[in-house]
């Protein structure tokens, strides 16, 4: 696993300052979707559940090993979330006229999520910092902006399909993150 941690940022920059111009890069990469996720998003999410171990375990009313399950409950949500709303995303495909393509998909979810994620990193630090989590929406602009780009959307479709695709995702996140959220807080309550 060689992560390019320059890489990394070069697209953050990118896809937040310039997104119009940063999908045309990525449109021309591979739909590799392995290198999204192991290359991209891990070291994003993983330095999100850092941040929530950090920001959670420095309050006085969670313990160390509270703020290391929700950490792990973060990662696990966040990294199931954007990959099954891939799945649902391309499944949706066909019903807004989109070509169905799993890969471009994942690649579509996880640029998309860069603002949620970046914005979770900092939001987490601190309750006071919660307001940054707002940027978050930003990411719907990005899939409203990457969208054509990727999935080929007609433009008389777009509006739907992020709409609804907006919805989807924010369930997927929400049940995965109450699920889990559920069992360690459940877990720790047993010890």
């Amino acid at each position: 696993m060689n992560i390019n941690y320059k890489k990394i940022w070069t697209r953050i920059k990118g896809i937040i300052t310039e997104p119009d111009k940063e999908w045309d890069v990525i449109q021309a990469e591979p739909n590799d979707q392995n290198e999204i996720i192991v290359n991209y998003a891990v070291p994003i999410i993983a330095l999100g559940a850092i941040t929530t171990f950090i920001g959670k375990a420095a309050m006085e009313t969670f313990s160390v090993y509270d703020g290391f399950m929700l950490a792990i409950s973060y990662f696990i949500s966040t990294l199931a979330g954007l990959y099954i709303s891939a799945i649902v995303i391309s499944e949706l495909a066909p019903s807004f006229n989109t070509k169905k393509d799993f890969n471009a998909s994942i690649k579509l979810i996880v640029y998309s999520a860069t603002a949620s994620l970046a914005a979770a990193v900092i939001a987490s630090l601190h309750p006071g910092l919660s307001f940054v989590g707002l940027f978050g929406l930003y990411s719907i602009y990005l899939f409203w902006i990457g969208l054509p780009k990727i999935l080929e959307t007609p433009e008389d479709k777009k509006i739907g399909y992020v709409l609804i695709s907006a919805l989807v995702i924010l369930a997927i996140t929400f049940l995965i993150n109450f699920i889990l959220q559920s069992i360690f807080v459940a877990s720790t309550t047993a010890l």
